[in-house]
């Protein structure tokens, strides 16, 4: 059984050190401008709709209505997750330096 355990524990540090250090040669080309238009305004949706839900599980908490208050908070924490990462996505292909 420990044989085992050292095996698995030398290929994770093993498949942890190859992408640690290949991660350094992967590059990323620069979506079209149109495209990042499109996303950035997905973005901004997203962001409005979380906010927007956000609002109603205020007003639901003030009515006392605790289920409702937390299903439309649990969706402004969804929807605020999903435009950070749509975020990052836009950081990664879309805020390259354009030559």
């Amino acid at each position: 059984f420990f044989l085992r355990e050292k095996t698995m524990y030398l290929k994770i540090i093993a498949l942890t050190l190859f992408l640690a250090f290949s991660s350094n040669y992967i590059e990323a080309d620069a979506w079209p401008e149109k495209e990042c238009n499109k996303l950035s305004g997905y973005v901004g949706f997203l962001s409005a709709a979380s906010a927007g839900s956000l609002e109603e599980a205020t007003e639901a908490k003030k009515k006392d209505d605790e289920d409702l208050a937390n299903k439309k908070f649990m969706a402004a924490h969804m929807l605020s997750e999903q435009a950070a990462n749509f975020s990052k996505v836009y950081s990664t292909f879309c805020d390259l330096k354009r030559e």
